[in-house]
């Protein structure tokens, strides 16, 4: 199994506190048969520069060589104006692949400028975005449309484990599967007490609810994504 969103990096954002707790995070993942992990620690243009993030960010990685799982480099960033001030965004993405897991504005309302935004990233760096989370933003949930106004200009739709084991938010993230909106299912692990990784209770909630061929599916889909292969092909619909 692999784990495409999880804040596991000591020292870096409000993921893991000390290495002790990485080391546990870590550990937690295997247990649940994740084989892969990708380290996504936040990087938010406007606050930090990328040369200072991502020598952090080395910094963090080189604490866990001795990891049981293996750890792919990458980043949750903000979508920001600051963004498009530099060259290359390849490094903040999944390591050797142009996949970008991006975080969107908590806002109530997304205008037209945020999916032009997009657009430009797509076009321009030549990133394919993973909207993180897509479950959490306000302004999706009085309208899909927007959802799918991102697949259709290109985005990969990411949501979280503990949206799908809380039974409080469930139903949002079943209807988003139900219109094959889902393409990859992510822990987004932030520490070993609030924010514990969930990925194998949720990929069990998903199978109870949609079958083996959905989970399969969306595994598949997260090993394609860190073999920088397109995913955008066709779509998975249950409806």
């Amino acid at each position: 199994m692999i784990d495409l969103h999880t804040h596991i990096l000591p020292y870096i954002d409000d993921g893991a506190a000390t290495y002790e707790e990485a080391v546990i995070l870590t550990e937690l993942l295997r247990k649940q048969n994740v084989e892969v992990a990708v380290c996504t620690p936040h990087f938010d243009p406007s606050r930090i520069t990328m040369t200072d993030f991502l020598e952090k960010r080395a910094s963090s990685m080189s604490l866990m060589k001795e990891s049981d799982i293996r750890l792919l480099s990458g980043s949750e960033t903000a979508l920001n104006d600051y963004l498009f001030h530099y060259m290359d965004l390849s490094p903040l993405c999944v390591e050797n692949t142009n996949y970008l897991l991006l975080e969107l504005p908590y806002k109530k309302k997304w205008e037209n400028d945020l999916f032009y935004k997009i657009e430009h990233l797509i076009d321009y760096y030549g990133v394919i975005p993973i909207i993180a989370h897509i479950e959490r933003y306000q302004a999706i949930k009085k309208s899909n449309k927007l959802i799918k106004k991102l697949i259709d200009i290109g985005c990969i739709i990411q949501v979280n484990a503990d949206s799908i084991v809380d039974k409080k938010t469930r139903a949002r993230a079943f209807q988003y599967m139900k219109k094959g909106y889902i393409d990859v299912l992510a822990s987004d692990c932030h520490n070993t007490k609030q924010r514990m990784p969930k990925i194998a209770e949720a990929y069990e909630v998903v199978r109870k609810k949609f079958g083996d061929d959905f989970c399969l599916h969306l595994m598949n889909n997260s090993k394609q994504i860190i073999e920088g292969k397109i995913l955008r092909d066709k779509f998975y619909y249950l409806i």
